[in-house]
């Protein structure tokens, strides 16, 4: 039996460590007990992963359409069909007619080497935004000048969490072990939610919060503290623009009662809050990833960002409004091509890519991602890539954007692959990512792919690709710095951020 120690690049916030059991076929996944933050416990994603990796519907051999029908062809003939499709858009239309998408298949750092070579290729169109949670990072860039949160092991130092948003229990599972351990301690915790999910079990209260009504209700309580003369002087002194929102909070418009029934919540709950946040610091403020995607997302994040703030929560330890921890901080990517040529917003992609013109998508290719189930209006994303010229499809799976592909391209799955990093999008740790066990005959890894295309276009060697774990080096040196350790917490991120100034032009936090 073989045991590998590896990480999980699904997508999701906890990239959990790994223990891999290999015993010829048979492969069983664990909980690795020695990784700092998820601590040996896996969801049953993980543990279904094995099966995933031998499931009779994936594909295993490159398909063409022909007559509306998948037709099996060998790696030689995809490959140079692609090529030559490829090189004919860029030949005929520019590289703009070239289309990129990329989402979060896997959260492992060398796809990125993907994204290089369409880059690399000259002004191509790539994707811009998200339909996860770019909302709210652009609100703490406006906000912050970055987003940057704190690592679940600052909760220690926390004399109240609040939950905001935030379903622990379904979508940050190794988070509930440190809001237990600090509710042991006799920290409260505060969960505030449309309806009461499980997570309402590990708290002391549940406020429910009308749909889009958070930042109503973050204005609600700033309104009771501003009217009782109970915003942190100290803190207004480290923002901007507070005279034009003491203006907006004092409007006719803005009366505690009127916020909190347009949050429908109870006064009770905005007096409970405004006491919390004032007496109870440092209060850790852990923002979920839903309100985000609803009308005046953005909004409700800042919302929340200037309560923590003028509540002095904010830059220092055991406080924070931690809404993602930039899983790349740090990453060395001097060596890649960066995006050079338009972009098509994600939330929108259907809509854009139909819409492009002069010229108009020629060639479109697919990595680690499903832009049909995954994106907005997905009859109208299928009929975009119907339309756009020829469509190359990079997965494991026929999925719904294999119903819009011209070329299927089978690649490897997690487990499989030589080497990779991942980081964290919640917490602070960054793990190493090794191969268990050998891919099904006739799967290729996403980066032969693409230097197999360079290499028939007739372009120049890239480096990059041809010895990926070179480059690959040189991206995380950053994170491990010589180390050989598995697991780390990363260097490039800070402990309590924005402790002396926000990432802003003025060092000041932007009302």
């Amino acid at each position: 039996m073989k045991l590998v120690e590896t990480a999980c690049t699904y997508d999701c916030p906890d990239a959990c460590g790994l223990l891999v059991e290999v015993d010829g076929q048979a492969i069983k996944i664990r909980g690795n007990p020695n990784h700092p933050i998820t601590c040996g416990f896996v969801c049953q994603r993980i543990h279904r992963h094995p099966k995933r990796l031998v499931d009779p519907e994936r594909i295993t051999t490159p398909l063409v359409r022909k007559d509306n029908k998948w037709v099996e062809i060998d790696w030689a003939s995809a490959l140079d069909l692609a090529a030559e499709k490829l090189q004919a858009a860029i030949d005929q239309h520019g590289p703009a007619s070239v289309v990129h998408v990329s989402s979060g298949g896997s959260l492992g750092v060398k796809k990125q080497l993907v994204g290089h070579f369409f880059k690399s290729l000259g002004e191509v169109t790539t994707l811009h935004g998200g339909v996860c949670g770019d909302t709210g990072e652009a609100a703490q860039r406006a906000d912050f000048g970055e987003t940057a949160g704190h690592d679940y092991t600052d909760l220690q130092n926390s004399r109240a969490i609040v939950l905001w948003g935030k379903n622990s229990a379904s979508n940050s599972v190794h988070l509930i072990p440190f809001v237990k351990a600090s509710r042991d301690r006799g920290v409260p915790v505060v969960l505030i939610e449309v309806l009461k999910t499980q997570t309402a079990n590990f708290a002391d209260r549940f406020i429910s919060v009308a749909p889009s009504g958070d930042g109503f209700l973050a204005l609600a309580v700033l309104r009771y503290l501003h009217d009782q003369s109970k915003l942190d002087p100290a803190a207004i002194t480290r923002c901007e623009n507070f005279a034009a929102f003491e203006q907006l909070l004092s409007g006719p418009d803005m009366r505690v009662e009127d916020l909190a029934g347009r949050a429908e919540v109870a006064l009770a709950d905005v007096e409970y809050l405004a006491e919390l946040y004032t007496t109870a610091r440092p209060v850790a403020t852990h923002l979920g990833w839903g309100m985000q995607r609803r009308c005046s997302g953005g909004k409700n994040i800042r919302c929340i960002d200037a309560l923590a703030v003028l509540t002095s929560n904010v830059g220092i330890k055991g406080g924070g409004v931690t809404f993602t921890s930039w899983r790349r901080r740090g990453l060395d990517v001097s060596g890649l091509a960066h995006a050079t040529g338009r972009t098509i917003d994600m939330p929108t992609f259907g809509k854009d890519l139909a819409g492009l013109t002069d010229p108009r998508a020629q060639f479109v290719y697919i990595s680690c991602a499903n832009p049909v189930a995954q994106f907005a209006d997905s009859k109208k994303t299928a009929a975009a890539l119907n339309q756009a010229g020829f469509v190359v499809l990079a997965d494991a799976f026929l999925t719904d954007s294999a119903d819009c592909a011209d070329l299927f391209l089978p690649v490897s799955l997690m487990l499989e692959e030589d080497f990779d990093a991942v980081g964290s999008f919640n917490h602070h740790y960054v793990a190493r990512v090794r191969k268990a066990c050998e891919p099904p005959e006739g799967v290729r890894e996403d980066v032969w792919i693409v230097n197999e295309l360079n290499r028939r276009l007739g372009r120049p060697t890239d480096p990059v690709l041809t010895d990926p774990q070179k480059a690959f080096d040189k991206m995380i040196a950053p994170w491990f710095e010589g180390s050989q350790n598995n697991y780390l917490r990363n260097p490039c991120q800070a402990e309590v951020p924005f402790s002396d100034k926000f990432s802003t032009a003025s060092g000041k936090m932007k009302l």
